[in-house]
């Protein structure tokens, strides 16, 4: 047999391989048979994140990781469910956002009245106000006996990198609009202004308020008492015990023990099996469009770190896409999001607005809307968020770092030519001139105009009420409410209904959720992987990182820090 002979065996067979693979991975999976008297178990655990990024292998055994909207959804459809019994929620420590967390709250709250025990088991190191807060919402609280519970006062904290930045020889420029929009202190500031400090403050203590009214709410406490219990802590397992922090310690298979105690038994589920049996019917057809990540003009995509950014054109063209099918009723445009890209934000905008003329556009806010999150939303017809959202942030700023001392320390040197003064605006190797500056603060302010503007039309507001609450400054949900940029607080169930309000949808009507961008098969992703295949790691990381820079323009609508709040 030749090698050309053996070679075309190989291929066939590989050729064939593949297909079956691809028939496996596109046969439609058997609906899972449930077990009477289930026990839902639902693990959370990180970050919880709003979409799912395209994962080959797991697009391929069917179990993916799960995203938002599945941890919900399997809640409330539990609580309906005659074959669940009971939910028991194992947290371990999570970096989710305050958004995310009431959402998920507000859900196992709604579980907790339909009677069904709900347990959450705290057997995890790092066990703080974000875990506790979400605990709360249990009928019951277990902790392993060697636990701490480490719930105290909250803090809001940024880093700084000025002193940092000062030893390498690297100067920070940069210029923003207004007072609060501070994303440049990061690097220009050694500690808090006074304006940024105010605003975080201002946040901190609107999200503090929430966890007192809602943590005590869910624990039967008042709301001073469990404050002061939170000025006391941290908490050993005892202690908390005692201060009924916890309603008992107890060790895994004694919660098992407990639901055989009781007449259904355990017969455990996992979230992932769960969600598996929960089919989304329903009549009249609402989209959800996913507008998750750092904005940038051009097409969506993920960082290397497994992120999402969040393309121009792409989230355009779901709107476009929602807008253009007839059997759609309204659209929820679900934010993620601290900005980025003023193009890209506008283009999005722009969608929206169209949309809105043809059906519904109802924008709900995840954990951050603010900035070019919020520039997208301003159009919607009615805008839901959670109380812990961060929204606002209605400002702009433009900025580089000179390293030409940098340079001299490493002993490097650059000489570079030009045709014009200005063609060296965003030279790293010298400071803005004067005429650059000048330039540089028309840019902002006209950016700063465009965005007031547009959101005194999609909020029937003066441009002089919007630059009052707007100068850069962020804001929780709840205070954003009460300044009228948000209409209600809610999850995203609360948008659909508001949505289905304003499609005039009878409430007791169960619809159909069409999600944008649409998840891609096995099949598909294979396709991609191989169009993909000649590129190395290497290569893929370092494209990646080169196509999400060359699409970010100067001026940026972005978050003005980035806060930790624990």
């Amino acid at each position: 047999m030749t090698w050309g002979q053996r070679r075309a065996i190989i291929v066939i067979v590989l050729a064939v391989f593949l297909v079956i693979l691809c028939i496996v991975a596109m046969k439609p999976s058997r609906s899972l048979r449930l077990t009477s008297n289930s026990v839902l178990v639902i693990d959370a655990a990180g970050q919880i994140e709003e979409q799912r990024a395209p994962d080959f292998l797991s697009a391929f055994n069917g179990f993916t990781v799960p995203v938002l909207h599945d941890y919900v959804d399997a809640i409330d459809a539990a609580a309906k469910d005659s074959h669940i019994t009971g939910l028991v929620v194992r947290i371990a420590p999570l970096e989710t956002g305050w958004g995310k967390l009431d959402e998920i709250r507000s859900h196992l709250l709604a579980f907790r009245r339909s009677g069904k025990p709900s347990i959450c088991y705290l057997g995890y190191d790092g066990i703080g106000n974000p875990e506790y807060y979400l605990a709360s919402a249990c009928q019951q609280i277990w902790l392993v006996p060697t636990a701490p519970v480490s719930i105290r006062g909250m803090m809001a904290e940024a880093v700084f990198f000025r002193g940092t930045l000062d030893k390498l020889k690297v100067v920070p420029e940069f210029y923003h609009i207004a007072e609060f929009k501070t994303a440049g202190n990061t690097f220009t500031e050694k500690q808090f202004t006074p304006a940024h400090k105010e605003e975080v403050e201002g946040l901190l203590h609107s999200i503090y308020d929430q966890y007192l009214n809602d943590a005590s709410k869910g624990r039967g406490m008042d709301r001073a008492q469990f404050e002061a219990l939170l000025n006391r802590g941290p908490f050993s397992s005892s202690d908390a015990v005692t201060n009924k922090i916890v309603d008992r310690l107890g060790y895994w298979d004694q919660l098992q023990d407990y639901f055989r105690g009781r007449a259904h038994g355990w017969n455990p589920i996992s979230l992932n099996r769960y969600r598996a049996s929960i089919s989304n019917e329903g009549g009249t057809r609402i989209a959800v469009v996913h507008a998750t990540g750092l904005i940038v003009s051009g097409d969506s995509g993920n960082t290397p770190g497994g992120g999402s950014v969040m393309g121009g054109d792409s989230v355009a063209a779901d709107l476009r896409a929602a807008r253009n099918d007839y059997s759609i009723k309204a659209i929820v445009l679900r934010v993620d999001s601290g900005g980025g890209s003023v193009v890209g934000s506008e283009v999005i905008r722009r969608e929206v607005e169209l949309a809105n003329q043809v059906k519904p556009v109802v924008v709900s806010m995840s954990d951050v809307a603010a900035s070019g999150g919020y520039w997208i939303a301003a159009p919607a017809r009615k805008i839901v968020a959670d109380p812990g959202t961060i929204t606002g942030s209605i400002g702009v700023l433009i900025g580089k770092f000179n390293v030409s001392g940098l340079y001299t320390l490493l002993g490097i040197s650059t000489d570079y030519v030009a045709t014009s003064d200005n063609a060296t605006m965003f030279s790293s190797q010298q400071n803005f001139s004067p005429a650059q500056r000048a330039y540089i603060q028309k840019s902002l302010n006209d950016t700063y105009a465009d965005f007031t503007k547009g959101v005194a039309q999609g909020r029937k507001m003066t441009v002089e009420a919007v630059d009052k609450i707007g100068k850069g400054r962020v804001w929780s949900g709840a205070q954003a409410k009460e300044l009228g940029l948000v209409d209600e607080l809610g999850g995203l169930d609360r948008a659909i209904e508001v949505a289905k309000q304003l499609s005039n949808i009878p409430a007791s009507e169960s619809v159909h959720i069409v999600r944008y961008p649409e998840e891609k098969s096995f099949f598909e992703q294979f396709l991609e992987r191989e169009k993909d295949n000649n590129m190395s790691e290497s290569q893929s990381l370092e494209s990646m990182l080169q196509h999400i820079v060359s699409r970010m323009e100067p001026v940026q609508a972005r978050m003005p820090y980035e806060l930790h709040i624990r």
